[in-house]
Order: C-alpha cells, then structure tokens, then sequence
C-alpha cells in the first residue's frame, strides 16, 4: 500500500517506481525446527544473498482501472559446500534481468464514492523474460564446470504464469488505515529443463526431483496498520505481518522436479514520507516463524533430508515512486 491519500490515481496519470530488495538466507529448518548453525564443512550450508531491484510503471486509464508493469533485475550469491566438492566453501552468482510481468486491476467499488476504503483485484500474466538456466563455475573433484546455479539465485523460473492479486484498505480511525494485499503467481508448467546443480552427481534413475528443476507457484499476503504520524510532513508508520512461501502442490499443473517448499511469517514495521507527487517508503519484515515443508520427491523416496529449508532473518524493501 502506499502513504495515506495516495491509493487512488487520477483518470490518465502514471506512476513510475523503483524498488530495492535485499535479503540474506543463512539459517537452516527442519519443518518448523531451527538446526543449529552447521559445522564449517557441512553439506547443508548454505549462505544465499540477493539484491533485487525492480522497475515499476503504472497507467490508470479511469480512476477505477489500471494497468501495471514489472520488470526485475537482481544479483545473487550463494556459498555453498555441498554444491562443490564437499570439501571447500565457494561462491556462484548470477545476475541479470529477471522476469516480466503485467497485471491489470480494478477497484470493485467507485473511488468518488468510497474515499475511505475500497476493494481491488488484479490479473495478469508473467512471462519468462529471465535466464532460468543461468550457469557459474561449479568446483568438483575434477575441477570446474560450468553447472546451472541454485533456483534461490537462478533470474527466472522458464514458465508463463499467472498472477492474481488483491488489496484493500479501509480507514478505522482519524489518520489511520488498515490494509491487506497479497499476491499467488499461478505456473502451470512443471519442470523448465534445467538441471539442478547436483544432477551430474545422482544417477540417471534418480528420482526427476534431483535432477531437474520445477516451476512452482509463489505467494505472499501482508495486513496490518498505517498512521500518519506527521501529517503536515507526509510522514506516516505502518506495523502489520506478512507471509512469503512457495506450496508443496501448484494450483494447476503437476508438482515435479527440484523445488523447496515451505513458508515465512514475518513481523513488519514501516515508514513512508509523502511530498507532492513522491513517495519513499521502507519496510523490513523481520522473521517471527520458518517453516520448511517436504516436496513430492523427498516424500515419495522418504529422504531423511526432506523439509529442509534456508531461510533470511529479516528482508529489506525500498521504494521510490512519483506520480505523474
């Protein structure tokens, strides 16, 4: 959601925003148990940072409907040991632009009549702009090979999707609103055909969950509260809680191939400064609960490593947007 008073466009006005995203996933769970912090050699370890940075445009053609575009780029890291020789902690990355997405929304009820709260749906596709097969030098007992990086760092999935989208806020007290938005990206293909980063090292019966990489759905949800603070200065606090996963079973399609399913559920504060036609906001969640849940593939083979999942502390979001 935006500062208070900015939720609305007018008929033919633009916005156009630059966001920034950093997160650092460190900490390893099994289900719902945190897993002490790995010894320095460990298999599991993983150290995964991103920087994300996403450019924006919107174009409200009424009041009530508009049209938004996406466009990703990010930078990721990730050392590992178990994606190397097993012996020696080394770094892939990869960087680029990611994939590309358009929504159109509407608000369900008449923005002149509704001032203090309102409804809006969203649907669009995303198409597979960003490089899913992405590659960096894998350091095995032979030496390097070029091997395809984790899907945690890899610009794009390889599918089309879906996305549908809601938000909708509603004033309860003089200066301050409540809100609720939330997002699930809808990717009906299966697998992209990228091998995982260990596929050269099972056999070639392996279960296709080790050896080729899924497209799975995505979702996220975030609510809570938004005062103006300083009203005359355009400054206003949030606190609400979001959600952030990626489900076991896709809505549509099959739930094959190499994927980490599981969830986080984080406190997040905010703070927004609105002047004249800009808006700068930041918000960090910081994690409360993780939750790692196990795929088909560690089901169907009982892999004692299955619910493993890596997960950040606390994410980072910057924005900067001007109407226009």
């Amino acid at each position: 959601m935006g500062a208070p008073g900015t939720y609305y466009l007018n008929d033919h006005e633009w916005t156009g925003s630059i966001s920034y995203r950093y997160l650092h996933s460190f900490r390893d769970f099994h289900g719902s148990d945190e897993i002490p912090f790995p010894p320095p050699n460990d298999l599991l370890y993983a150290d995964t940072k991103v920087h994300g940075f996403d450019l924006n445009l919107t174009y409200a053609a009424t009041k009530r409907w508009s049209i938004s575009m996406a466009l990703p780029f990010q930078h990721g890291s990730r050392e590992t040991y178990g994606e190397h020789d097993g012996l020696t902690r080394r770094t892939m990355q990869a960087g680029g632009m990611g994939d590309l997405s358009m929504i159109a929304n509407v608000w369900l009820l008449d923005p002149a009549r509704c001032a203090d709260g309102n409804i809006a749906l969203g649907f669009g596709v995303k198409g597979p702009t960003g490089d899913s097969r992405a590659t960096d030098y894998s350091y095995r007992d032979t030496g390097p090979v070029l091997r395809p990086v984790d899907p945690a760092i890899q610009l794009g999935d390889g599918g089309w999707g879906v996305v549908l989208s809601l938000q909708t806020f509603r004033k309860i007290f003089q200066g301050t609103t409540a809100y609720l938005q939330g997002s699930y990206l809808v990717n009906p293909r299966e697998m992209n055909g990228t091998p995982t980063v260990f596929a050269d090292l099972v056999p070639p019966n392996e279960d296709i969950g080790y050896r080729v990489n899924s497209v799975p759905d995505q979702y996220f949800a975030r609510g809570g509260v938004e005062y103006e603070l300083w009203p005359k200065q355009g400054l206003a606090v949030s606190l609400g809680a979001r959600i952030d996963g990626v489900p076991v079973h896709d809505l549509i399609g099959g739930s094959e191939g190499w994927r980490i399913p599981g969830y986080a559920i984080a406190i997040e504060p905010g703070l927004s400064l609105s002047r004249g036609r800009n808006l700068l906001r930041l918000t960090a969640p910081v994690a409360v609960e993780r939750h790692g849940d196990v795929s088909m593939s560690d089901r169907r083979t009982n892999h004692p490593l299955g619910g493993y999942a890596a997960f950040a502390d606390f994410v980072i979001f910057a924005s900067y947007s001007r109407r226009f």
